[in-house]
């Protein structure tokens, strides 16, 4: 009900509050498309797009960052922290900068193909070694550094407008369409229902791999299909609204507070709360200094770095 309660009041808000300062029966006129036509188009084509927007790229976020964590027992995993969000950075890069041009759903599958390579790609690293949940977050980070530095390269040689750059590298829903949410909408859906079917198999593999093999899970073929999920999800996140950080990191942990250490809870749970807590961060950008907008990513980790720190204090 706390989950419930608070994306009602944050999709209120994003609904009647804005920088036009429109008085409470105008917008509600526009909601029930009976304005003059302006306020129609305030709210029909910039305010709802963003909160689904924000909403969808929340949950993609909060599910990624769950599957990471349950598939290598690493509570510090987050897509974008490990650089998974960073391979479709740099496609998006190579687009702003003018090196390809492209329409909107090569966009979009450009974004979750290179996204699931650096995916596989960290899931071979982690095969290939046994890495505790510290050194694997090193890594992650090492690629994900690796990969906004290469997309900054590839935006400063294309001279792309500032605004673009930190749309793009710090979060920004402020270009959300309804087109966006037609992609976005069945990536998310199709990754969490394969997500709870999967849910059984994130038991034995949270015991270890070795106990996992004797109880009849392949941890390393689960571990390759949560991953390239995780490949998904953060690709259309970023096609969404760029790279936001800290939401795959906290939303986890929130949902083992609020629900329990259960999988299928977890999937569930973190979804949601990647969602609110994404709603949260784009409504505070948006409205804290309006009418100039704060990047969402500033929000996110004004959360979650403070949790990665106490985090990295209690793993032993």
């Amino acid at each position: 009900m706390v989950l419930v309660g608070s994306a009602l009041i944050l999709i209120s808000t994003g609904v009647f509050a804005g920088p036009t300062n429109a008085p409470f029966e105008d917008v509600l006129k526009g909601l029930m498309l009976s304005s003059d036509g302006m306020m129609d188009t305030i709210v029909w084509s910039i305010r709802i797009p963003r909160i689904f927007v924000s909403l969808l790229v929340g949950g993609c976020l909060g599910l990624a960052g769950i599957l990471i964590q349950l598939s290598t027992r690493s509570s510090l995993g987050d897509p974008n922290l490990f650089g998974i969000g960073g391979g479709a950075t740099i496609y998006i890069a190579c687009i702003a900068a003018g090196l390809m041009s492209v329409g909107e759903p090569v966009i979009f599958l450009g974004c979750i193909t290179s996204s699931t390579l650096v995916a596989l790609l960290l899931t071979r690293l982690i095969s290939t070694a046994d890495l505790s949940p510290v050194k694997l977050a090193i890594m992650g980070i090492a690629i994900g550094a690796l990969t906004i530095t290469i997309g900054t390269s590839v935006i400063s040689h294309g001279r792309v407008f500032p605004t673009q750059v930190i749309g793009l590298l710090a979060g920004s829903f402020t270009s959300s369409s309804w087109s966006a949410i037609y992609y976005i909408f069945p990536a998310f859906i199709a990754c969490l229902s394969i997500s709870i079917i999967f849910a059984r198999r994130f038991y034995p593999i949270m015991l270890g791999d070795i106990l996992s093999k004797s109880l009849g899970v392949n941890p390393i073929k689960t571990r390759a299909i949560t991953m390239v999920l995780v490949g998904v999800l953060s690709g259309a996140s970023v096609f969404g609204g760029g790279l936001i950080g800290f939401v795959g990191l906290t939303s986890p942990h929130i949902a083992r507070r609020l629900l329990g250490n259960t999988p299928r809870h977890l999937i569930i749970g973190s979804a949601s709360v990647g969602a609110i807590t994404t709603i949260f961060a784009d409504q505070l950008a948006r409205l804290l200094f309006s009418p100039i907008e704060l990047p969402v990513g500033m929000a996110t980790t004004l959360l979650g770095a403070p949790m990665m720190i106490y985090l990295a204090l209690r793993i032993k």
